[in-house]
């Protein structure tokens, strides 16, 4: 069994490094977030002019054809947007979590390893799945320009 050390003999660098991991990942989930929070807003507004658009100009079918195409993709891309920012979200919460455990098992004589991994691990799912999400919209909006140019070209 391991010896407990009283909160004044555990110098403030081993509470500190204990911490750094997670503090890490909440950097790195924060900087993801804005990010994807950044792609999430123009996916949005880029809903919300098509859909000006359509109510309040006379356009022609291959056009509202185009757009109902892009709305479509848009819709999904909101989704997979959504979702990583709800991952990484959970990732900073679940992070900042591990820490309070680590703060609390340094500064208590009770034992917190097990949440404080658990929470840590959960983290770290979370952060994966968040990017997961990142990468899909990654690839649909690819394709959107794609179908796009298809239908754009189509027309001509």
């Amino acid at each position: 069994m391991r010896k407990r050390r009283n909160v004044l003999d555990i110098a403030s660098t081993e509470i500190i490094s204990a911490a750094l991991a997670p503090i890490l990942l909440i950097s790195g989930a924060g900087l993801l977030a804005l990010s994807v929070q950044n792609r999430y807003g123009r996916v949005i507004d880029r809903i919300r002019d098509f859909d000006r658009e359509i109510r309040n100009e006379k356009i022609d079918k291959k056009r509202i054809e185009s757009i109902e195409v892009q709305t479509g993709i848009l819709i999904k891309r909101g989704r997979y947007l959504r979702n990583s920012l709800f991952f990484l979200f959970s990732t900073v919460l679940l992070a900042s979590l591990s820490s309070f455990f680590i703060l609390g098992e340094a500064m208590t004589y009770v034992r917190l390893e097990f949440p404080a991994t658990l929470s840590f691990s959960i983290a770290l799912i979370s952060m994966f799945t968040g990017m997961f999400f990142a990468i899909l919209d990654v690839a649909l909006s690819y394709r959107a320009i794609e179908m796009e140019i298809d239908i754009e070209r189509s027309s001509a």
